[in-house]
């Protein structure tokens, strides 16, 4: 009875994946349903204790008075935003004392992407262009120069515009490369162009890639670095090619250029309906290793960030299997892309170790503490500091300006897909700049955001089925910065946020801060803290998880385990067509072919990391009870769940080698916001 009373804990599918695992192995079948059955009664306990908790809350909550109080010094900011549309001002309050924000965005000045007259003329009489005929490699090992630091971005939410930017080297990290582009006054002495085709290697336009000079007025010197251009014209959700190729003015002579980064344009639902992959990193912190924080590299190579680069070696050349050959249509990192921004060798380490998938993915970012200023020599700290300010950052990077309210390079949302994304900058005044807290520009402009997506759906249009938020604090974990130290901004920004996740019906946060890898889940709302891709490792504080309220799903017990993760989004069911119906159907008969030929191990997580590689060696000679255990548990999820994949990169990994170290299939619906027995208020500590 006790036995049956325990199996009756399990859902309906663990159920059944113990029974198909005991069917090929009665050991492990028993360890499995012992460890599911274990976590079952932890989220029992924890479920009585949530219980006692929420209504403690409830019996000292004051209703909505609190919050309706906290309106009223904001009374002159709310009049503002609801005399233009009920959105916040385009610049919020800055914390005193700190910069204000580049004036000059790129979004801005879009116009100067133009081909100009006197590249039109190169280009024609020098032939570099004819249409349908593109050159499918370089003499690379004839020219002066092969580019390595190439990314991509976008500029806002239209998918037919992608961002090319080309760092170039100056004397930090190798050789001083900048004087083949432009002299001593900063003059062009090249023409660099980016030619673009399709995926049958047939010319489809060139496009001109100048000095970043051309588009943003910069007085510092690392501003030399970087190269920008603008590729447009593209197809939603097709597949093209392009490669760099730099020519001297004076001659006319091809000296620097790269080999063809194939690449895939993203969409959304007005364009396309179907699937599409994402990866998403955090606290990659390019130049760790560099052993400097405050003065100038003076007669010193720094080292690069080598745990990094093991990590997107991985992403890029595992990238066509966890795909199924669609390849990422985003990638995503949720802040501290440097260990200081200040550093312009720091980005040019993020660069060289990142470009093997950034150079053919379009990067979406949140903004982290390392993100902001954060001092020269004998100023600064590295943690942030009194004089924080985020110019680096604008430098190097751009996010979406995706419509009125955002905040270029630290909050925005777009739609891409079956899935709305939001991005914020959660740093606060005490790392960052702006504040989140209750009622503020920010914290306003992400409630009509969600308001806004909410709505949409409730009254059935077509809209995307499920919301993600990313940012970097670590508001809810058993880290350094979530659980471990019960105070502070993390603290505060649970204290906000969670609410409003509650409330719109957010299936699920991606963060950082905390250098550890837990997947949790509160009150529905999933929570994955990933900050395992470059960053000093560090523990999770164990003796807290059976402490904490929240449920663990999966959490990191190696410090020495770097973790990276790929989403898969399905299409929107409701309206898809037939004839995407049927090209659905097709995918799934590819996924379910190239995972018959691949390791269990690689793409199923049977809950334990000690017994997942034997498990899955186990299917794979049962061939029978394999198929069956990807019909029934992976292929009949991907109409109504995001896949979430997420794999551990060891010391001796090699890129191409792919073992998961956690898994999850999320429902696509969203939490049902109409919860009579939850009464909003903001701040609220939901989190003890």
């Amino acid at each position: 009875m006790a036995t049956k009373r325990l199996h009756s804990l399990l859902s309906l599918e663990e159920q059944e994946l113990i029974k198909l695992i005991g069917t090929i192995s009665k050991r492990y079948s028993w360890e499995t349903k012992n460890h599911l059955i274990q976590r079952a009664q932890l989220k029992k306990k924890k479920d009585a204790k949530r219980t006692k908790f929420l209504q403690k809350i409830d019996s000292k909550r004051t209703k909505r008075k609190y919050a309706e109080r906290m309106k009223i010094p904001l009374l002159p900011l709310l009049l503002s935003q609801a005399l233009t549309s009920g959105i916040p001002l385009r610049e919020p309050q800055r914390k005193k004392g700190s910069r204000e924000e580049p004036k000059q965005l790129l979004v801005d000045v879009q116009e100067k992407f133009i081909p100009s007259q006197e590249f039109t003329q190169f280009i024609r009489e020098n032939e570099v262009f004819v249409e349908n005929e593109f050159v499918k490699d370089l003499p690379l090992s004839n020219l002066q120069f092969i580019p390595d630091k190439i990314y991509l971005q976008r500029i806002d939410a239209d998918n037919s515009k992608v961002l090319v930017k080309m760092y170039v080297d100056w004397g930090y990290l190798s050789e001083d490369k900048l004087p083949l582009f432009v002299d001593n006054n900063g003059n062009e002495l090249a023409y660099c162009l980016i030619h673009v085709s399709d995926i049958e290697n047939k010319s489809v336009a060139v496009f001109p890639l100048a000095h970043r000079s051309h588009y943003l007025t910069d007085v510092e010197q690392t501003a030399n670095s970087l190269f920008i251009g603008m590729i447009s014209g593209l197809k939603p959700d097709t597949k093209y090619k392009y490669r760099i190729e730099c020519y001297k003015k004076e001659c006319s002579t091809l000296f620097a250029g790269t080999k063809s980064f194939e690449f895939r344009t993203s969409f959304n639902l007005d364009e396309r309906n179907k699937p599409f992959f994402f990866s998403v990193s955090s606290d990659l912190h390019g130049g760790r290793a560099g052993g400097f924080l405050r003065g100038k590299v003076e007669a010193k190579v720094p080292k690069g960030n080598a745990d990094l680069g093991r990590v997107f070696r991985g992403l890029a050349a595992t990238e066509q299997k966890v795909t199924f050959g669609e390849v990422y249509s985003l990638a995503v990192a949720t802040g501290d892309l440097t260990e200081n921004a200040f550093y312009s060798e720091y980005w040019a380490d993020l660069f060289t170790r990142c470009s093997p998938l950034w150079n053919h993915v379009p990067l979406l970012t949140a903004i982290g503490n390392h993100d902001y200023y954060t001092g020269g020599k004998g100023r600064g700290h590295v943690l942030g500091g009194t004089d924080e300010d985020c110019r680096f950052w604008h430098k190097y990077i751009t996010n979406p300006v995706t419509g009125p309210g955002v905040l270029p390079g630290h909050w925005y949302s777009i739609d891409q897909g079956n899935v709305h994304l939001v991005f914020l900058d959660t740093n606060g005044t005490g790392w960052g700049k702006y504040e989140i807290d209750c009622y503020s520009a920010q914290w306003h402009w992400l409630e009509n955001d969600l308001k806004t997506w909410r709505e949409k759906l409730d009254r059935g249009e077509k809209a995307p089925e499920i919301c993600l938020v990313f940012f970097h604090s670590a508001i809810i974990s058993c880290g350094f910065w979530g659980q471990g130290f019960d105070w502070g901004n993390d603290e505060k920004v649970q204290s906000y946020l969670t609410p409003l996740f509650r409330k719109y019906g957010v299936r699920m946060v991606l963060f950082g801060h905390d250098h550890i890898y837990q997947r949790t889940k509160w009150m529905d709302t999933h929570y994955l803290v990933n900050g395992r891709h470059g960053g000093t490792m560090r523990p999770d504080f164990f003796f807290l998880r059976n402490r904490a309220l929240f449920d663990i799903n999966r959490s990191s017990n190696n410090r020495t385990t770097r973790v990276y993760t790929t989403l898969y989004v399905p299409p929107n069911t409701k309206y898809n067509t037939e004839d995407e119906q049927k090209e659905f159907e097709l995918f799934k008969q590819k996924v379910r072919a190239q995972l018959m030929n691949e390791p269990t191990s690689s793409f199923f997580y049977f809950g334990l990391r000690r017994n997942n590689v034997q498990i899955g060696r186990i299917f794979d000679k049962h061939k029978n009870k394999k198929e069956k255990l990807i019909n029934d548990f992976i292929l009949s999820k991907l109409s109504t769940h995001l896949w979430l994949r997420s794999f551990a990169v060891e010391q001796n990994t090699k890129p191409n080698e792919r073992e998961i170290f956690d898994m999850a299939f999320i429902r696509m619906s969203p939490i049902d916001s109409k919860d009579k027995h939850y009464v909003f208020s903001c701040p609220e500590k939901v989190v003890n």
